[in-house]
């Protein structure tokens, strides 16, 4: 085993994971991050904007959170950069209040994010845009994370809110609250196919000077995002032991198959070319007054660059 390395890394998830950050989870919990000598540190922070706040500020060295502050933060100027993603896609549903029974009754609801420029939001614009809706037809709360938006929806506080799809199974099965599925997993792949993922990222400083550590940092997030593609067993411990919300066996693999179809796994690292030019595009459209982020300047490709070469671009 190689001599390890320290590495500290923000969680913008915060101090919980779900299906959507579960290759990260898997990274630590099946051991391949200390199989590629990283001694791993985790400091949860309150969404993916203050995860790359917190890199900016030496507070941790690697970010986990959503693409798109990564990007708002680039296009104003700071010096950060996309290493590895370790998602393509989102694993949620809309849950909504009772009356809200088809989306055109989305316009003047409530909906819960987990903060303005974070994931939930950013997912939330897409579906918002794709129905045919105006941004300023919805009533926008920033709640938390999803803890904190489950708690407004079962209070009846909030109208509706994107959750984890093991949350809405709990939810959907529980039958004294009043609460359903407005758009399920696949209407929402549907409605969104290019989705915003969560990135691993860092400033340019820390990529020229602690290569060998993301060259680490790469391979077993590649390695953990396979895994967790090929393998139930895999998916289903690293879900048992990170995962808080009570799902039976079969639903779990339910999910996994779900994810496992939609190509959601990053099992070459995620930055391939077509797909970052599609979400550079797409986020530039939804937020126009911003300057335009060059593919080149926000993307650090030479660690899935180099991981490739030696493990190889996967046969899925």
């Amino acid at each position: 085993m190689p001599t390890p390395l320290p590495i500290r890394l923000a969680a913008g998830s915060g101090p919980t994971f779900g299906v959507d950050d579960l290759a990260c989870a898997a990274a630590t919990h099946l051991g391949f991050w200390n199989d590629e000598g990283l001694d791993v540190s985790w400091t949860p922070v309150h969404g993916g904007v203050r995860a790359v706040q917190s890199v900016l500020d030496s507070e941790t060295d690697v970010s986990y959170g959503g693409l798109g502050p990564v990007l708002k933060f680039r296009a104003e100027g700071a010096p950060v950069r996309i290493v590895v993603s370790m998602a393509l896609a989102l694993a949620q549903n809309l849950m909504a209040q009772q009356a809200i029974i088809e989306p055109s009754r989305l316009r003047g609801a409530s909906w819960a994010i987990d903060g303005f420029g974070a994931l939930s939001h950013h997912m939330a614009r897409l579906c918002v845009r794709a129905l045919g809706l105006a941004e300023d037809e919805i009533d926008w709360q920033a709640v938390g994370p999803p803890p904190e938006r489950i708690e407004r929806l079962l209070a009846g506080t909030i109208d509706v809110s994107l959750i984890r799809v093991e949350e809405a199974w709990s939810l959907n099965n529980d039958s004294g609250n009043g609460l359903h599925t407005l758009l399920g997993f696949e209407a929402l792949q549907g409605l969104v196919p290019l989705q915003p993922h969560g990135v691993l990222s860092c400033t340019e400083d820390y990529a020229e000077s602690h290569k060998e550590e993301l060259h680490r940092l790469t391979r077993g997030m590649i390695k953990a995002s396979r895994a967790l593609h090929e393998e139930f067993e895999a998916f289903l411990n690293t879900f048992r032991h990170q995962v808080t919300i009570p799902v039976p066996d079969d639903a779990v693999r339910e999910i996994w198959e779900r994810e496992r179809s939609a190509g959601s796994f990053a099992v070459d690292g995620g930055l391939a070319v077509a797909h970052w030019s599609a979400q550079l595009d797409s986020f530039e459209g939804l937020n126009p007054e911003l300057p335009t982020v060059v593919m080149d300047d926000v993307i650090a490709s030479e660690f899935v660059e180099a991981a490739l070469q030696g493990m190889g671009v996967h046969e899925g």
